[in-house]
């Protein structure tokens, strides 16, 4: 009888540390960012179109860069920015938030600098270890800001259209 305690006490002894490391690898794999972004500037591929959430870019788009970036439960990122006429980026701006899932209502700031600053851009950096200096405007850009009329900042969209260099600028984050 004593043989059979000691091979029990061995199998779940054995179950816990198979069961701690399992846990372990768990925690490590879901905290560890998984980043998916362009190369570089790149033109309307199929990668580039996906970043979108109307799964479309104007046909006039150009100098395409995106990233796409979560850490297990701790949030999810999805920049993007290209330059196309002016007139294309509001239409694409107004698609956006067309295509959302929530369909929120969207407020049009014209004259706006832009919502991204390097501060942002170091937050990404650190949270989610992207790339993302490329989403930085220039220090005089001025044009129209999009952004959810609710006040919203969480799961929706905003959009900064560079209106003086023919520039979009989108992010997302939960």
């Amino acid at each position: 009888m004593e043989v059979l305690w000691r091979w029990f006490f061995r199998c779940v002894v054995g179950t816990g540390v198979l069961f701690a490391v399992f846990v372990v690898l768990l925690a490590v794999g879901m905290n560890r960012p998984n980043v998916t972004q362009s190369p570089g500037y790149t033109s309307a591929t199929p990668e580039a179109v996906s970043a979108t959430l109307s799964q479309s870019l104007p046909s006039t788009a150009t100098d395409i860069r995106h990233c796409r970036a979560s850490v297990g439960m701790g949030g999810r990122l999805l920049i993007y920015r290209f330059s196309a006429p002016v007139p294309d980026l509001h239409s694409h701006a107004q698609a956006e938030f067309a295509s959302h899932w929530d369909k929120p209502q969207f407020k049009k700031t014209p004259g706006s600098t832009s919502p991204i600053t390097e501060h942002e851009i170091n937050l990404y950096k650190t949270a989610f270890e992207a790339d993302a200096n490329w989403m930085l405007p220039p220090h005089n850009a001025v044009g129209t800001l999009y952004e959810s009329a609710d006040g919203q900042f969480s799961h929706r969209p905003t959009i900064f259209v560079d209106d003086a260099n023919g520039v979009l600028y989108f992010q997302i984050t939960d």
